[in-house]
């Protein structure tokens, strides 16, 4: 599929998805959505890839929907179907892709697109990034999963109080909330996110790939489920070539080849 809202790119087994509407401020249209669920079926399935940058191009990271290109004429059951599409094939496949996707936030993420980068697994945000839950603005609700994310990150009052209000919140109150993991020059933002996902590429993908699933589970189960969760992906790992050569490489006194050990399994 040839990409007319997205850049996409490979090197180093890093995959880089940048949205790239700067003149929409990368507002999301169904053309956009439609090429993002395309990019991230391409990057499940390439064993190369390791890690993953969504990041945004020119002023903005992704302004939410685009309310100029949105469709009145809809049904509630069509526009129903056009939700659960975003969330099932979209927003579900970003949160529960088995390798780390790091939000490159290089400015303003607002509505859905602040929930989008809320469904990667960690944010690094330029100085100048924005975020905020601007749905209570237009008389909506939030979505794409901002209703399960933020309180997730930030706790429920402050979710509350975020989404009530929608307040702006600056690159540096982010962080100090929990949303942002670092807060960067607006010139490195993608040189130390690529830094960062250049260490994630050097560990195993499988077990990378079985940790965030289990992350991901954790806050909705219990003890035992987690410890039954746990046994059953150690046995796993126990059973990889990536451990056989994390074992090897330990011996050896040198870095392991975890990329070469999970090609050959």
């Amino acid at each position: 599929m040839a990409y007319n809202t997205l850049l996409y790119d490979v090197s180093d087994r890093i995959a880089t998805i940048t949205l790239n509407r700067p003149d929409a401020m990368n507002a999301t249209t169904d053309e956009l959505y439609q090429e993002l669920q395309d990019s991230l079926g391409k990057v499940a399935a390439d064993r190369d890839v390791g890690c993953i940058i969504l990041t945004g191009a020119g002023r903005g990271f992704c302004a939410g929907a685009d309310l100029k290109a949105r469709k009145d004429d809809m049904t509630p059951l069509q526009r129903r179907a056009r939700h659960r599409w975003i969330l099932k094939d979209i927003l579900e496949p970003l949160f529960r892709i088995e390798k780390p996707v790091i939000a490159a936030v290089n400015g303003a993420a607002a509505g859905a697109g602040f929930n989008i980068a809320l469904a990667c697994d960690f944010i690094v945000a330029s100085e100048n990034a924005s975020f905020i839950q601007a749905f209570a603005r237009v008389g909506l609700v939030p979505d794409l999963g901002g209703l399960y994310l933020l309180g997730r990150v930030i706790g429920i009052n402050k979710a509350k109080e975020l989404c009530y209000t929608a307040r702006k919140v600056s690159a540096q109150e982010a962080a100090d909330l929990g949303i942002v993991n670092h807060v960067v020059p607006h010139d490195e933002l993608l040189e130390r996110a690529r830094a960062i996902a250049a260490k994630i590429t050097a560990g195993s993908p499988t077990a990378i790939g079985m940790t965030k699933t289990l992350l991901n589970k954790a806050s909705n189960s219990t003890l035992d489920q987690m410890l039954e969760y746990e046994s059953y992906a150690q046995t796993v790992a126990y059973l990889t070539p990536e451990y056989e050569e994390g074992v090897r490489a330990f011996r050896e006194k040198r870095a392991p080849d975890f990329a070469a050990a999970a090609a050959r399994g």
